[in-house]
């Protein structure tokens, strides 16, 4: 039991944790993508370190770059769910929010990064059910996300009901293609959204075998 919770409190953590960087990460890419093209500047942070303390020079620490900056992102993503899951780290993380809000350019990249990816975890999440289907052409699944079920009104299947599938790109989900897709033609998983989140963002690295759902 307690091995059980130690495991679902890593898990809500994490998860809480990539909830609250991918908005920031997001923003912070297009920000300095668009500050690098018109400046010209722009070099790797951990570099920039090594040159300051003069590693540069050494030979062996070229290699522990990546290694160091995938320990570093695992510690920031952990250190952001424990600060997301309690009281005074949630008004913390409000008062930033509000604040980046405020912020000409950077409120529109991050207001629309977080609605996307809330829409994926947590209390405005408004996806129903995780599907697969045959994208861009058949042969080929993919895991989508069944926003909402309409009406087939231009006829295009021999269905008068088709679903709206949101398909998240990886390893960054805010972005995607949607779809209408006749219900027969989706295999439906035993997947919950959030399992589909983890999925994705992972690029199917994470997350138990895929299931499809009984019944």
């Amino acid at each position: 039991m307690a091995k059980r919770a130690k495991s679902h409190f890593f898990r809500n953590t994490f998860l809480t944790g990539l909830v609250i960087l991918i908005p920031l990460y997001v923003t912070y890419v297009l920000v300095t993508f668009l500050v690098n093209l018109l400046s010209g500047v722009g070099a790797p942070i951990l570099k920039g370190l090594f040159k300051i303390v003069g590693f540069d020079r050494l030979v062996w620490v070229e290699p522990l770059v990546p290694v160091v900056n995938l320990l570093m992102s695992l510690l920031v993503i952990l250190i952001l769910g424990l600060v997301g899951t309690n009281i005074v780290g949630k008004k913390l993380l409000g008062g930033v929010s509000r604040f980046l809000m405020r912020l000409p350019l950077v409120s529109s990249i991050y207001g629309a990064a977080k609605q996307v990816v809330e829409t994926f975890h947590g209390p405005n999440q408004s996806f129903q059910k995780v599907v697969l289907v045959q994208f861009p052409h058949k042969g080929n699944w993919m895991m989508g996300l069944v926003a909402c079920e309409r009406e087939d009104s231009v006829a295009l299947s021999s269905e008068k009901k088709m679903f709206s599938v949101f398909i998240p790109t990886t390893p960054n989900p805010t972005s995607g293609f949607l779809v209408l897709v006749s219900p027969k033609d989706v295999v439906e998983l035993d997947y919950d959204v959030e399992e589909a989140f983890k999925y994705i963002v992972s690029s199917g690295i994470l997350g138990r075998d895929l299931a499809v759902t009984k019944g």
